[in-house]
C-alpha cells in the first residue's frame, strides 16, 4: 500500500480501516445477542444452583454438628439420670435400715432388754441418731416417747445432702435432656433446608432443559423463592462454630 500525496493514507488505507470498524461493530451486536433474555434465565438458574450447592452442604455440616450436640446430651442425661436413681435407691434403702431399727428396738423396749436396746442404739446410723436422740429426751418417767424419731424434722435434715445431691443430679439430667431435643430440632430444620435445596437444585437445573420461554422463566422464579425461603430459614438457624 503507497500513501497518497502529501503522506495522505491511500483510498486503500481507508478502506481497511472501515472494514476493521464493522467487523468490531458485527462483533459487539453478536456479543449483545448471545445475551438475550433466554440466555440470561442460564445465567440466573446457574447462579442459584450455586447458591443450592452452597446452602445445602453447609446445612448438612450443620445438622452434622447439631447430631453430636444432641448425642453428648444424651449421654450425659443417662449419666445423670444413672446418677440420680442411685441415690433415690440409697436414700429409700437408708428408710428401711432405719424403720427397722427402729421397730427392733421398740420390740426390745416391750421386753425390757435394756442390754439389747443399748447395743442397737450404738449401731444407730447416722441418719437415725440425731432424731433418736432427741426423741428419746422426751420420754417421762422411762417411758417410750410418743411417735417415732423419723417424724422430727432433724431426721429429714439427715438425709439433707442426700436429697440436694439428688435434685442436683435430677437437675442435670432434665437440663441435658432438654438440650438434646433442642439440638434434634435444630439438626432437623438444617436437614429440612438442605432438602429444600435439593428442590431448588431439580427446578434450577432441569428448568433450563425445558423449551419455552414462559416455562423456563416460572422454572427460574420457583426455584429461586424456594431458595431465598431455604436462605432465610437457614440464617435464623443456631450456627454451630466450625471446629477444625
Amino acid at each position: 500500500m503507497k500513501p497518497g500525496i502529501h503522506g495522505e493514507p491511500s483510498d486503500g488505507s481507508t478502506a481497511d480501516a472501515e472494514s476493521d470498524v464493522s467487523q468490531l461493530h458485527r462483533s459487539l451486536d453478536d456479543l449483545v445477542h448471545r445475551f438475550d433474555r433466554l440466555d440470561w434465565v442460564e445465567v440466573a438458574a446457574t447462579v442459584v444452583l450455586s447458591l443450592a450447592v452452597l446452602v445445602a452442604s453447609w446445612s448438612a455440616y450443620q445438622a452434622s454438628l447439631w447430631g453430636g450436640v444432641q448425642a453428648a446430651n444424651a449421654s450425659q442425661y443417662t449419666g445423670q439420670l444413672t446418677e440420680s436413681s442411685e441415690l433415690t435407691t440409697l436414700i429409700t434403702t437408708q428408710f428401711e435400715a432405719d424403720s427397722q431399727a427402729m421397730s427392733t428396738w421398740l420390740i426390745m423396749a416391750a421386753d425390757g432388754n435394756e442390754r439389747g436396746m443399748q447395743i442397737l442404739e450404738d449401731r444407730f446410723d447416722d441418719t437415725l441418731r440425731p432424731a433418736f436422740d432427741i426423741w428419746i429426751a422426751g420420754s417421762v418417767d422411762g417411758d417410750v416417747p410418743p411417735g417415732l424419731p423419723q417424724d422430727l424434722p432433724e431426721y429429714e435434715a439427715g438425709f439433707e445432702e442426700l436429697f440436694e445431691a439428688k435434685d442436683f443430679y435430677s437437675a442435670g439430667a432434665t437440663e441435658a435432656i432438654e438440650t438434646a431435643a433442642e439440638a434434634n430440632r435444630t439438626g432437623d430444620s438444617f436437614i429440612l433446608v438442605t432438602v429444600i435445596m435439593a428442590s431448588v437444585m431439580f427446578f434450577a437445573g432441569v428448568g433450563t432443559k425445558l423449551k419455552g420461554k414462559t416455562t423456563r422463566v416460572t422454572m427460574l422464579i420457583v426455584a429461586g423463592l424456594l431458595c431465598a425461603g431455604a436462605i432465610a430459614a437457614m440464617l435464623s438457624l443456631p450456627q454451630r462454630p466450625v471446629d477444625f
